[in-house]
């Protein structure tokens, strides 16, 4: 667990600073150049949290910053909760620092090259973490704005801990805030709780699309591997019920959305299971369009799980009722024009 800690200087450092002014349009982007730009960051990230450099990663994160997870306990809304919990597991004066290293660090920029989004599972310390994070652009400098952490443990392992009620949300405790620019994306996320295909149609739709489980090697990219993943959630019943505050944002371009919250999760298979769930949309006109779904969990005491179970699963969705059958149509009756009878003549003069 100390290990694991160490990946919140991810998205963590800094103090405190005044509300940042309204956004203003900027000039779109090239969208490689973006995508490199804003993986250049996260690199440059990585590398500081390597030499245990603080100080440096100040100007790599935005304030109001929000971190969840790893454990239980880390639900981070300012860049200065985050150094506190980083300062309490990295020591530069030590000679032994931690020691990141990336799986396969995605970064897809959205429309404009204003903002992206990012996924990666980082080996910290030799314990794989999943990352998914989001990223800002302004003034072409990079900023992470919000992100989502969590150790993927082995599927036997999360179920040995079930039953001692030991799997948690990370950042259980939640932050109970919703941008404006985000209420819709917020409208479908509660859409595709108990209705998942809600979700599954939007992800299937895109080739950068990503869904990162819970535990190790949970991670399906693609339309053809996620429609294969949704096949099973929707033939296994999954659905969720949020358990805690719904968090919300938006990037200052108004492209990109992210939602979190702690969920309990259900199918017919196996136990109820707590999990984190933080989604990144992206504007489609009017609508928002899910492409990324990072489902999460933390292992905690034994009986940290207990208030959970009093969750009830929620109704399984009504089946649309069937459509009649079509049937051919009958050609149009054509119109009978009834005789007119001629009018009666007149009776001839005596």
């Amino acid at each position: 667990m100390r290990r694991l800690a160490l990946l919140v200087a991810v998205t963590a450092c800094g103090g405190s600073a005044p509300p940042p002014a309204a956004p203003q349009a900027e000039q779109a982007v090239d969208e490689t150049k973006a995508e490199r730009g804003a993986k250049d960051l996260v690199h440059e990230v990585y590398e500081d949290i390597g030499h245990a450099d603080t100080d440096s990663l100040l100007a790599l994160l935005s304030d109001p910053l929000i971190v969840f997870g790893p454990r239980r306990a880390d639900a981070l809304a300012t860049r200065a909760d985050a150094l506190v919990a980083l300062k309490q597991h990295v020591d530069p004066k030590a000679k032994h620092k931690p020691e990141l290293r990336s799986g396969d660090l995605a970064v897809i920029a959205s429309p404009g090259g204003r903002s992206a989004w990012a996924y990666d599972v980082v080996d910290v310390a030799g314990q794989p973490v999943a990352l998914t994070a989001v990223l800002s652009n302004t003034g072409d400098v990079w900023l992470v704005t919000a992100a989502a952490l969590a150790q993927t443990p082995p599927m036997r392992q999360v179920k040995a801990e079930l039953k001692q009620d030991a799997v948690v949300p990370p950042g259980m405790t939640g932050i109970a805030k919703v941008d404006p620019g985000a209420r819709a994306a917020v409208d479908k996320f509660q859409r595709g709780l108990a209705t998942q295909q809600v979700w599954g149609d939007d992800l299937a739709m895109r080739s950068d699309a990503v869904v990162i489980g819970p535990s190790a090697g949970d991670l399906a990219r693609g339309k053809a591997e996620i429609k294969k993943l949704w096949k099973r959630r929707v033939k296994e019943n999954v659905r969720e019920v949020a358990a805690g505050e719904i968090t919300a944002g938006a990037t200052p371009d108004g492209e990109l959305a992210w939602v979190s919250a702690p969920v309990v999760k259900f199918d017919d298979l196996d136990e109820p299971l707590p999990l984190r769930v933080f989604l990144v949309f992206e504007k489609a006109g009017a609508d928002w369009k899910l492409i990324a779904l990072h489902e999460s969990l933390a292992l905690d005491a034994p009986g940290a799980a207990t208030a959970l179970k009093k969750i009830a699963p929620p109704p399984e969705p009504k089946a649309e009722p069937a459509a009649p059958p079509k049937t051919a149509d009958a050609p149009p009756r054509k119109k009978r024009h009834k005789k007119k009878k001629p009018p009666p003549e007149d009776d001839p003069p005596d």
